[in-house]
């Protein structure tokens, strides 16, 4: 005799699709990226550094103008820009309502900051092109035109910076809501204060590494040390990626 039919049906188990978790981790990310508020919020931006570097080049020695975008732009405003924004998404993630519906999914926690910390670095990656192209475009006007010689090496620093910033601000951000106060703690202690030491140990300092690049007329010094810095923020940024994913996969979250 055939035994009765069961009286509900489990559903089947999802299977994880990492491709397909990606591609939902993108869209998602896209989204809030092109949201009117944001954009409203980054053209204005644009407009305030468009005013600073229009300021910066009204001193006519060339080397004025390129030492500006190195030590203002590249080792200042890249930095805290991408700590702070990559920060705020991923503190945006651990909201109640983000984690009902995201951490619900099937996909890994630590796949997740990871497709995540790309998706956001690939979209905060071109914003800041938009920086460099007008900060360029508004020295080669102002009479520089040796500037767009040295948009190569700029482009590299600040691809570097944003990467090892970005997987500081994740690691923060999971840390604890109060991300700013590590930033200010990291600044002030490593990049301010290590990185000012003239030894060896000025080489913890990430902004000090980039600005080792260049030399005073705003020059790429060497491919060698391109290459050695690439590695050096490469390193700090998947240790600080890594950092993050462990911690966010052992931290329990309350839904709405």
């Amino acid at each position: 005799m055939n035994a009765p039919p069961p009286l509900f049906m489990l559903p089947e188990p999802v299977t994880p699709d990492l491709r397909h978790a990606f591609g939902g981790v993108w869209r998602l990310t896209l989204r809030r990226h092109l949201a009117p508020g944001r954009w409203v919020m980054l053209l204005a931006g644009l407009a305030a550094l468009g005013l600073l570097a229009f300021a910066a080049s009204h001193d006519r020695r060339a080397d004025h103008y390129a030492g500006w975008v190195v030590d203002f732009y590249v080792a200042f405003l890249v930095p805290a820009f991408a700590f702070v924004t990559a920060a705020g998404a991923m503190r945006d993630d651990m909201k109640t309502g983000t984690v009902d519906y995201v951490l619900t999914r099937p996909m890994p926690r630590p796949a997740y900051v990871v497709a995540r910390f790309v998706a956001h670095t690939v979209l905060q990656q071109l914003d800041f092109l938009l920086a460099l192209a007008m900060i360029v475009v508004i020295g080669s006007l102002r009479g520089f035109p040796g500037l767009m010689a040295l948009t190569p090496g700029f482009l590299v620093a600040q691809a570097l910076l944003i990467t090892a910033f970005a997987a500081l601000g994740f690691l923060a951000a999971v840390l604890t809501s109060r991300y700013l106060v590590i930033g200010i703690v990291y600044a002030g202690v490593i990049e301010a204060g290590l990185g000012q030491i003239p030894t060896q140990i000025s080489r913890l300092s990430l902004t000090r590494q980039a600005h080792n690049l260049f030399a005073p007329t705003g020059e790429i010094v060497s491919a060698t040390a391109v290459l050695g810095t690439g590695v050096m923020m490469f390193l700090f940024a998947t240790l600080a990626l890594a950092a993050a994913a462990a911690l966010f996969r052992r931290r329990e979250f309350g839904g709405a």
